[in-house]
């Protein structure tokens, strides 16, 4: 068995999260089985690039960066992350269960987080991509905000998350792991890597309805060069005249420092005056139960002994 996730190369806890959360569950032994085999968890990687040859295992994930791929007798779904991804895919919507990631839940490592005090009023979790483009401790300082950085190491990023009072986030798996954590989360856009699809794939999973995504401007701290400010500045025209976000949202030029300084200022007014969200203990109890039963129908499927999880 394969373990088939998004790597990014300065890392992202969402996805890094796989190399420990499926171990822990299914034990080490799990990917020494059925080699040919490809497990796909945590993630936004249900698209046409996955391989077609090897059979998939799929729980939990979810589809909206590329199209999605064409499902055929090679997939084994056991379920996926929301019903816009079961609909994508022409599943049964009782396949749509919610983020594999709330199967942290699931281990007792992750359950010692409930007993940190907490450190920070607010916290805010940018975009592992948007993270590149701006001084996000300068900035997160300037606005009395705890910065969180999606980077670094996933179990330092769930303390950072569990001793926090709320969460900013722009970063999906940032709202879920405080969802998971019962750390009140808002969600907000800011750079052009944000996903709606995905977002509001996982919102209806959970039920809770956001009419409206916090938009903030468009920054950059980082120096541009000339070639880099034309194409992007090409890009967001295409953007306006396609009604395509993602690039309307391509940084064009350096921010001044008192543009940063504004920034600061609404991200705090925003952590005081916008409403926060949670699901019901409920929903999230209902999720994992269900996401265990896919753990153990696995297990069962493809001969791994139970695996008592630590």
């Amino acid at each position: 068995m394969k373990l088939h996730y998004c790597k990014t190369p300065l890392g992202n806890f969402g996805d890094d999260l796989n190399t420990w959360l499926w171990p822990t569950l299914f034990g080490e032994t799990f990917f020494d089985t059925n080699e040919d085999s490809l497990f796909l968890g945590v993630g936004t990687i249900l698209n046409q690039k996955i391989p077609s040859d090897p059979e998939k295992i799929i729980l939990g994930t979810g589809t909206g960066y590329q199209r999605p791929p064409k499902m055929d007798g090679k997939f084994s779904v056991y379920s996926v992350r929301g019903p816009l991804t079961a609909r994508a895919l022409n599943l049964p919507p009782r396949k749509s269960i919610g983020d594999s990631a709330y199967l942290c839940l699931a281990t007792s490592s992750f359950k010692k987080l409930f007993k940190l005090p907490n450190k920070h009023k607010v916290s805010v979790i940018p975009h592992h991509q948007t993270v590149t483009t701006i001084d996000w401790k300068t900035v997160a300082k300037r606005g009395d905000i705890h910065f969180i950085d999606p980077r670094k190491n996933f179990f330092s990023v769930f303390e950072d998350i569990a001793q926090s009072e709320c969460v900013l986030t722009e970063s999906l798996h940032g709202a879920i792991l405080a969802d998971a954590l019962r750390t009140p989360w808002q969600p907000f856009q800011m750079g052009h890597r944000f996903n709606m699809f995905k977002w509001h794939d996982w919102l209806k999973s959970i039920h809770i309805d956001i009419q409206a995504i916090q938009k903030f401007p468009i920054l950059c701290s980082k120096r541009l060069s000339g070639p880099k400010r034309a194409k992007h500045a090409l890009e967001r025209v295409c953007g306006k005249i396609l009604m395509y976000d993602r690039l309307i949202q391509k940084p064009i030029r350096t921010n001044s420092t008192r543009e940063l300084d504004r920034f600061a200022i609404t991200l705090q007014e925003q952590a005081q005056s916008a409403q926060f969200h949670l699901s019901s203990d409920c929903t999230l109890q209902n999720i994992l139960n269900r996401l265990i039963e896919c753990v153990e129908s696995i297990r069962a499927q493809y001969g791994n002994t139970f695996h008592k999880v630590a």
